[in-house]
């Protein structure tokens, strides 16, 4: 909006088209701030002595203060370099990576204790690693996670929602398949599969880490996300040590990881789920003790790539049959009037 707005300036017989798109990107990013600003302002309530509301009035505050101060500048900074228009872009562009240095230092100094996917994955994957090779549990906390969170670049391909969650047939999984894992994934509102996404004709890459993910159950909130998403991380280091391990000994092409499937690899997929129920509490204790808030409704985003299944299996034929036999012996049918 300001850019165009010098541009008003340079081609001064197009001013009202130019200073309409300009106004309309200035209402744009000024709705964009306001959507995101309480979220920054919510990073600084301590819960003992500020509520949102002393936070939020000493930032306005703030904003007003600062805009004054840019108004006094600017008619300053117009004296002393004149209306020459070369000068006027130095300056703009000048002022313009200051301000977007400014902001990336503000925004990496925010604490950010509400989780996003990107924040867990980052929190298990230390938090698996820790238990494998320390006695004692390490995750980062809030303080430790804006040091490396990333503020203008996406996240890593293993830290994106879209790769992590998917649907059931996205590796176009077989009836036995299927069958086998809601046999393993009883009672729980997720399931890992593992195999290339065909479904998205997406780039099939050769890392094993990318070629699983967790299909989330209808009923399934933000705690069956979290569970899932450690059992995902648990599951991605067994197949890439397992790759690993076929390409030592010669037998790579068994297990390409671009060809693996769910089929080729049950016993992984049982571990990571054991081992996710038995980690799970103490990765709720820790992250609750460093301060992250608590899995709430709505954290991650809505993950629309889901499915439905009985969370408990019938009784088995042989079951309703025994109970038939011993109910018959038992009771003696009434007669017809």
């Amino acid at each position: 909006g300001n850019f165009l707005e010098i541009v008003t300036y340079m081609f001064p017989q197009l001013f009202l088209l130019w200073a309409t798109f300009a106004n309309c990107f200035k209402q744009i990013s000024m709705l964009t701030s306001s959507s995101t600003r309480t979220a920054i302002y919510n990073s600084f309530r301590d819960g003992s002595r500020e509520n949102i509301g002393d936070i939020i009035a000493k930032g306005e505050a703030q904003i007003a203060v600062v805009d004054l101060l840019g108004i006094s500048s600017g008619v300053l900074l117009s004296r002393l370099i004149g209306m020459s228009i070369r000068r006027v872009l130095a300056l703009y562009l000048i002022l313009q990576a200051l301000e977007i240095f400014c902001m990336y230092k503000e925004i990496g100094a925010v604490e950010f204790r509400m989780l996003n996917f990107e924040r867990l994955v980052q929190i298990v994957n230390k938090f698996v690693e820790s238990t494998e090779e320390q006695s004692h549990v390490v995750i980062p906390n809030p303080s430790e996670m804006r040091l490396s969170e990333k503020i203008f670049l996406p996240p890593s391909n293993l830290e994106r929602r879209a790769i992590a969650f998917g649907s059931l047939g996205r590796a176009k999984l077989a009836p036995d398949e299927l069958s086998k894992l809601m046999n393993i994934f009883k009672g729980e509102k997720f399931l890992l599969v593992v195999g290339a996404d065909v479904k998205n004709h997406r780039r099939k890459i050769p890392n094993a880490a990318l070629n699983c993910h967790v299909v989330l159950h209808v009923d399934a909130n933000n705690v069956d996300i979290v569970k899932g998403t450690l059992a995902l991380s648990i599951l991605r280091r067994k197949l890439v040590k397992r790759v690993a391990a076929a390409a030592e000994d010669d037998d790579y092409q068994s297990l390409e990881p671009t060809l693996m499937r769910s089929s080729d690899c049950f016993d992984l997929i049982e571990e990571s789920k054991m081992e996710a129920n038995a980690k799970f509490p103490a990765l709720l204790k820790k992250m609750s003790i460093l301060g992250w808030a608590a899995p709430a409704r709505f954290m991650f985003g809505r993950v629309t790539m889901r499915a439905d299944w009985p969370l408990s299996s019938p009784p088995s034929n042989k079951k309703k049959e025994g109970n038939n036999k011993n109910n018959n012996n038992g009771t003696q049918a009434l007669p017809q009037p």
